[in-house]
């Protein structure tokens, strides 16, 4: 079952960025480069989703084991100026193999889906990492989940400070 949640992330990154090439003006190093950090924006709506999930769902809530594994891994990501694709996969998949129920993963990834298909129809496109993205090229500080200017950014600070109160921090 976590598997097949895998799976289905794997293959919206792999369809995403096609969307982006056909729809994009932007030049090929952008291209590339959204392409690279596609991952990374999406382990941090992961994030997000829980917390919509534990919204939405409440007999989905995490567990209190659950929540300090998911209290350490907010942390890391939290201190990583850099955060790098191969990071947010290995990441990924311990949410998934490790952490979550096959139930929260279900959910999870049904947000995932209905989110990217209504940014997808709302832009046109998935954008709107911009500065985010020339920070990236530049080589510099990339770290989605710090940029509270970002609805990402936003959701993931709030998921922490609820994890974080829930689990005595």
């Amino acid at each position: 079952m976590k598997t097949a949640g895998l799976t289905m992330i794997l293959l919206l990154l792999v369809l995403v960025p096609h969307t982006l090439v056909a729809q994009s003006p932007d030049d090929p190093e952008i291209i590339k480069a959204k392409e690279e950090t596609a991952v990374v924006f999406d382990l941090v709506r992961f994030f997000g989703f829980l917390g919509t999930m534990e919204e939405e769902q409440p007999t989905l809530a995490l567990s209190r084991d659950q929540l300090d594994e998911v209290y350490d891994i907010m942390n890391k990501i939290r201190a990583t100026e850099r955060l790098e694709a191969e990071m947010a996969k290995e990441i990924l998949v311990q949410l998934e193999d490790e952490v979550l129920s096959p139930d929260q993963l279900m959910e999870v990834d049904q947000l995932f889906i209905a989110r990217e298909a209504e940014r997808t129809v709302s832009t046109g496109q998935g954008g709107g990492e911009g500065g985010l993205i020339t920070s990236y090229i530049a080589g510099g500080p990339f770290n989605p989940s710090l940029d509270a200017s970002k609805t990402m950014g936003k959701d993931f600070a709030a998921f922490y400070k609820s994890v974080a109160e829930r689990v005595g921090k």
